[in-house]
Order: structure tokens, then sequence, then C-alpha cells
């Protein structure tokens, strides 16, 4: 029997039943999601050891990127194929495929190293970390061991499997030149009574260079401007007048986030719904807020909250007072972003284990900042409004100061109103979006009615709702973070 016919003979009788068994490993989900929040949009994917197709490459065509599965079992490669029509699917030894340096933005191998030599697998890692273009990352899943040709019986048959221990795994993947950004270590109990729960290593990896934020689809649309547009100004009027009806995702999107941390700044801290959240998981919170008013409201309805007034491009708190740094629709209400993200960089302790800065901007098909851009700041005679140039920006200056983890994920948030009629909704609605950048502008009744005469027919054959999505940022601190 010739090594692909080998290799591939407990694949092809176990078929399905191996996608029954390991299909929903919630490690290798999270590493998908873990991809797919990082990957440029139309990036190009190998999945080594594709098996089905499930779960990785359906989840990988399904956001929008290019997935090649090689495979060495051909029942694997038929039912792939069938599955996830949008990959391209062959079989392959990982062995003997060739592909260009560079090939791929991103390359997967769960598991598929485990039935090859030591010499074999420290071989392909050497050709997967060339296969990886500069910038680009790396995903890969093995059971660690310190066996060799070791015999064993898995899923009822017998077989020879090889690995590493733990340690010395990640130190051949760092040894190609890859940098590992972090590593995690789980027990999984596959759905078969064939098959013994598993030790599972995951391992996540970039190669050096390439673009510091690649072209997320959640930084878009792109072009990108050249320059920023300035603030937006922001009354305490206004936001009072419109928080009631924001029914927002965000706030426990940024709570999840905060795993690990203990000291964190709120920067822009409003009427303190972020606030309250975050004292409520970690029992306080510092924040910062530059209007009076709100600063007031804290300190009354959150009493224990340390409040300082202070303006995000000049944060008046000494150096690595933080291990977190959260900043929600701030960006755009700031003269000087970089200046914002540079002191939240100042603040932040980057020898901190779980150091990261998380940010809240609008996610490029939000409609309101479309409503608002068409209807308002058009009007006024102002620069359009965009939020993933600011996010664009903001990912950059993270990224040289080492927390070149970043990731990036829609969350969701809409204004809802709840008007007896849609025409009375659509109204409120025209109201609330006219006054929220441009109070008391000479031409807010002209914002009104044309937001009213667009807002009128959608309400009228759909919910009284205005999407308002959010992009997630979180960078994270890497092994290298230094101060900018």
């Amino acid at each position: 029997m010739d090594r692909l016919a080998a290799a591939a003979e407990p694949f092809d009788m176990l078929g399905a039943e191996y996608e029954r068994a390991f299909g929903r490993l919630p490690e290798q989900l999270a590493a998908v999601e873990w991809l797919a929040a990082r990957l440029p949009q139309g990036a190009r994917v190998l999945d080594i050891g594709s098996g089905t197709g499930r779960p990785v490459a359906e989840a990988l065509v399904g956001a929008g990127f290019r997935v090649t599965g090689i495979d060495v079992s051909a029942t694997m490669v038929a039912l792939a194929r069938d599955r996830v029509p949008g990959g391209r699917f062959e079989r392959q030894d990982v062995r003997d495929f060739r592909a260009p340096d560079g090939s791929f933005e991103a390359v997967c191998a769960f598991f598929p190293l485990l039935r090859m030599s030591r010499a074999e697998q420290r071989a392909v890692l050497e050709r997967i970390a060339a296969w990886v273009t500069p910038g680009g990352l790396f995903v890969s899943a093995t059971v660690p061991g310190d066996i060799e040709d070791h015999p064993m019986v898995w899923m009822g048959m017998q077989m020879s499997v090889t690995s590493f221990p733990a340690e010395r795994y990640l130190k051949e993947i760092e040894r190609t030149g890859l940098n590992i950004l972090r590593s995690t270590r789980s027990v999984f109990s596959p759905d078969s009574e064939l098959a013994e729960p598993e030790d599972h290593l995951f391992c996540y990896a970039r190669r050096p260079g390439g673009p510091a934020v690649p072209e997320h689809v959640l930084l878009g649309p792109y072009p990108l401007p050249e320059e920023y547009r300035g603030p937006h100004g922001l009354s305490g009027q206004a936001w009072a007048a419109f928080e009631p009806y924001f029914d927002r995702e965000d706030i426990p999107a940024v709570v999840d986030a905060l795993d690990g941390n203990e000291r964190v700044l709120d920067v822009g801290g409003g009427t303190g719904a972020g606030v309250r959240a975050i004292a409520a998981r970690l029992g306080h919170c510092t924040t910062v807020e530059p209007h009076a008013t709100r600063r007031e409201t804290i300190r009354t309805q959150l009493p224990g909250i340390e409040v300082h007034s202070g303006r995000a491009e000049a944060l008046p708190l000494p150096d690595d007072s933080f291990d977190a740094v959260v900043a929600t629709w701030v960006l755009h209400y700031t003269e000087d972003p970089d200046a914002a993200v540079s002191e939240m960089l100042r603040v932040l302790d980057l020898s901190h284990p779980a150091a990261k800065v998380v940010l809240i901007q609008g996610a490029p098909d939000n409609e309101m900042v479309r409503l608002l851009n068409t209807h308002c700041t058009a009007i006024a005679g102002e620069q359009p409004d965009h939020q993933g140039y600011l996010l664009t920006r903001a990912a950059r200056l993270l990224a040289e100061a080492g927390l070149d983890d970043i990731s990036f994920r829609r969350v969701g948030a809409r204004l809802a109103l709840d008007g007896p009629t849609p025409q009375d909704s659509a109204g409120a609605a025209a109201g609330l979006l006219a006054d929220f950048w441009h109070t008391g502008h000479p031409r807010n009744p002209d914002m009104r009615e044309a937001l009213g005469a667009e807002l009128a027919p959608a309400f009228a054959s759909g919910p009284h709702t205005v999407q308002d999505d959010a992009v997630l940022l979180i960078a994270r601190a890497g092994r290298t973070a230094t101060r900018p």
C-alpha cells in the first residue's frame, strides 16, 4: 500500500462518522472565529486535512474567504465537495503538496500531522511557514505527547501515531520563523463510543511582516479617506434624548472582552452605561469624562466609581495605570484620534499578561451613519463620517506598540422607536438623528424633514428601528509589546 493510501485508509472507512464525532469541537470553532476576526476580506485559506469540510471550510467560505482544502482521503474530499460547494477540495498528502511562497493569508492544520514521523512534521511545518504570506496566520492543533510511532486504537482502528510534547511542538513552530501569538490546552470528549477523551493543544501564530492592519471587511468601505474629517459635536441633551431608545449589544461584548483584567479605564464615560456594566463585573472602574453634567450623573448614580475630568487626548492619569482601556463610540468626538489612542497606550500597563485596548466604532454598513451622512452632514456642508478610517488608524498605532493580536467583530445595536404609528416613529427618529450631531444647527429643520421623508416609508413596511451596528476592536499585547 502506498503512502497516500495508507494515510487515507482510516478516514476512508470513517467517512461522515468522523464529522459526527469531532464536528463540534469548541476550540476548533473558536479558532475559526479567531481567523475570521483577523483576516482581510477575500483572504486565501489553506485547510490541511479538510475532512468533510465541516466545520472549518464551511465556516470560512461562509465568511467570504477563498478556501482550498486538501485531504488524503478520497471519501472525505467527495463529502467536502458536496457539503461546501464554495470551497475547492483536492485529494493531496500535505507532504507532497506544492504551492508558491506566500500563497495563503492563512493556513489551518487541525490534527493532520499525527501519523507522520517527527522529521516529516518538521518539514511540513517549515513549508507551511513559507506558504503563509507575510503578516498571515497559522492555526494548528495537535494531540501533544512524547511519543514516536506509538501503537494505539483510535475510533476502533489500530494505528500508530507520533507527536511532540506541548512545549517542544511550540518550539518547532517558532523554529520555522513564525511568531506564536498564543496557545491553549483543553480536553475534548468526542461524540462517539469509539473514541476516548483527548488532550488538545491549539496554537495561533503569525508570519512576520506584511501590513500592520489588513483590509478587514469590517474596516470598510474602501478606499479609506486620506485624512480625518474632524470631530462631531454631541450635546449632552441630544445623547440623553437618544439613549433611552438605544438598544445595544456592544456593552456586554466589551465586558466579556475584559476577561483577565482588574484595573479598567473607560474613556468617555458618557452617562455611565458602560462604566456601570464594567463595575458590575469587576466591582470597580475608572472613567474620564470631559462634560461636567455627565461626570455628575456618573458620580450621583454610581457611587464608588472613580471619575476624572479630562479629554481622551490628554488623560489625567499616570503611566501604566491600567491593564485594560475601553473607549466606546469616542474617537469621532476627539480633535486628534491618534493622540487619544497614544494616551490610551501611555496609561496601559503593557507588562500585564492580559493587557488590551477595546474600542467600539460603527460598522461599515451602519444605517444610522449613512442617514446622518446623507441627510445631515451633507446639508451642513461637512465631510462625511467614516468609522472604519478611525479604527484603521487606531489599529495601526496599537500594532506598532506591540498590541499586534488585533481582532474585529460585529456587535449589534439599533435605535428602536415605539410610536403609536409608523409616521410618529419616523418623526421621532428624524428628530433624534438630526439633533445627534447637529443640535442647534440653522439647517436642523431641513435635516429633520429629509430624514423623515426617508424613514416614513421604511417604518411603514418594517420595524421602527434604525440599525446602528458596531465593530468591536480588541488589541491584545503580544510577546514583544513595547512602549511606542
